[in-house]
């Protein structure tokens, strides 16, 4: 039955993988990390972040890549498609907030450049705080603690985005207080990482998403991508669908480029404080520690974008409230102390998710 109400969300078949790809890259970041700090003692948070977030410049590349084998077409082909599509989420940005610069290619790289800049500052300051707040507390808590930006996702949509999620998304976040009771309490930096979390997401969904294809475009293909692609390519440019999920995509290459090309300065700022001294991994095992993480990341941010764009802030976030689950049967399975509260606040997290399904389909 669950899995009946999954394949008839947004995107169809293919979004089921993008969620279990979530579940499985957050829990492995999660793990890579915290080994990265604790074990290895490499306790170099903002370092960890630059590299992760700057490898997300390798998605639309290898994205591009796998097409040009699996389909024959060219990079051109899609980049113009992109550039159809970019062109009309700044159209409907700039309509939504008064933006009227001329219509240039010029303006058109400036409006993306700006929009990619608040992304990237947006997920930054999320992203910080849960690698500052990894080596302070245990992996299920830090997890469970920055999952709560379920619930502020909650509020931000109900304010910013007009919808109306009540009780099965409210009954799943406030699950996660008891498996963090006390943790909550003393983790601030977690817990700003919530609310900013949250913040982006809702920002992401106003400027970072083409409308459309919240509806029809990511429905065509949720069937057969490829038979709908060859069915549109006589018709007009403008009725051609992008592969899924590119335009997610790109948007997070553009966060990872800049990031590359402005965050550096960060580090140079952290090293010259002393708040973090740059130092090169000691050795080739913490390098490949730090590739798992940092592909894991990669992974998780690409997938956690389509999901972002096709089921909203509520539902997306709502998804990644069952890491706080597989974390903590991870943590069990080492051997980290757990109560039955805990468990309980899992299970309920577990049972609300698919209680929150049906709602999505009302919509």
């Amino acid at each position: 039955m669950a899995s009946s109400m999954l394949s008839r969300l947004p995107g169809g078949p293919q979004t089921l993988v993008a969620f279990i790809a979530i579940l499985f890259a957050y829990t492995v970041q999660t793990e890579s990390t915290q080994h990265i700090q604790y074990a290895l003692h490499f306790e170099k948070p903002l370092q960890l972040l630059y590299v992760t977030h700057s490898s997300f410049v390798l998605l639309l590349p290898l994205q591009l890549a796998a097409l040009r084998v699996l389909r024959g077409k060219p990079a051109s082909h899609y980049l113009s498609l992109l550039r159809r599509d970019i062109q009309k989420q700044i159209d409907h940005v700039r309509a939504k907030w008064g933006w009227s610069p001329a219509q240039t290619s010029s303006s058109l790289y400036a409006t993306l450049a700006l929009i990619l800049f608040l992304l990237t500052l947006g997920l930054t300051i999320p992203a910080v705080s849960w690698f500052i707040a990894l080596p302070l507390t245990t992996m299920a808590n830090v997890t469970a603690i920055y999952n709560t930006f379920s619930i502020w996702a909650l509020v931000f949509s109900v304010l910013f985005l007009n919808e109306t999620w009540i009780f099965p998304a409210a009954n799943a976040t406030m699950s996660v207080t008891p498996v963090v009771s006390r943790a909550l309490i003393g983790n601030g930096m977690a817990l700003l990482g919530a609310v900013s979390m949250a913040a982006y997401e809702v920002v992401y969904k106003l400027i970072g998403t083409v409308p459309e294809h919240e509806h029809a475009g990511f429905q065509r293909l949720a069937a057969s991508e490829e038979h709908a692609e060859r069915e549109q390519e006589q018709s007009s440019h403008d009725d051609v669908p992008l592969p899924f999920g590119m335009h997610a995509i790109a948007m997070t290459t553009g966060i990872g480029i800049m990031t590359l090309l402005t965050l550096w300065s960060m580090l140079v700022i952290a090293d010259w404080t002393g708040f973090e001294p740059f130092v090169l991994p000691p050795n080739w095992t913490t390098v490949g520690w730090i590739a798992t993480g940092a592909s894991c990341g990669v992974l998780f941010n690409a997938c956690f974008s389509i999901l972002l764009a096709l089921w909203g802030p509520v539902l997306a976030s709502m998804s990644c409230l069952l890491t706080t689950v597989l974390v903590q049967l991870v943590d069990l399975f080492l051997g980290v102390p757990f109560t039955w509260v805990t468990l309980t606040g899992c299970a309920i997290i577990a049972v609300s998710f698919v209680g929150l399904l049906p709602w999505q389909n009302k919509d």
